[in-house]
């Protein structure tokens, strides 16, 4: 049985190589993925998702965008390591279907009411969207089975390349 799973993102080529990896992985269910602002603003890290979703032919897993910004800082985006678009270089195809009319938070919560076990979520961006999943639906804490962050580095985050390392 497949581990049901939502990742949480802002792509970025890592988090794009993660979406890869886990969509490929017959031993995973991806319930969900939710977008924030990180590596690029808002916008184009949600479109980012779209876009690999589209490229991996998963219109199916519902998408939503979330946090704009850190919940205690400005943004610093990192078009300095992933570009402009927050995934330059790869020619990506336009995404042929939409998010969901929801933010992150609300999807991610649907997911954990509607799943029959727990599911696990997967961090590989700024934690934004998990904490204001965990302060606004505490009734829903013992549904994660667990969270799994990719991370590595407090303080201002990721300024350079190699910064979250």
């Amino acid at each position: 049985m497949a581990l049901p799973m939502m990742i949480d993102c802002d792509p970025g080529h890592d988090d794009a190589i993660a979406l890869v990896l886990a969509l490929a992985s017959p031993e995973l269910e991806v319930k969900a993925v939710t977008a924030s602002a990180g590596n690029q603003t808002p916008e184009k890290t949600l479109r980012n998702v779209l876009r690999m979703l589209t490229l991996l032919n998963r219109p199916d897993i519902p998408v939503a965008g979330g946090a704009w910004k850190p919940l205690m800082r400005d943004l610093i985006i990192a078009d300095n390591v992933h570009g402009e678009s927050g995934l330059d270089g790869p020619s990506l195809p336009e995404p042929t279907f939409a998010p969901q009319n929801c933010t992150a938070v609300e999807l991610m919560a649907r997911v954990l009411r509607e799943s029959q076990e727990p599911v696990t979520l997967v961090a590989t961006g700024p934690q934004t969207n998990v904490a204001l999943l965990l302060a606004s639906h505490p009734e829903l804490h013992a549904k994660i089975a667990r969270i799994v962050i990719m991370g590595g580095r407090n303080g201002a985050g990721q300024l350079a390349a190699g910064g979250g390392v």
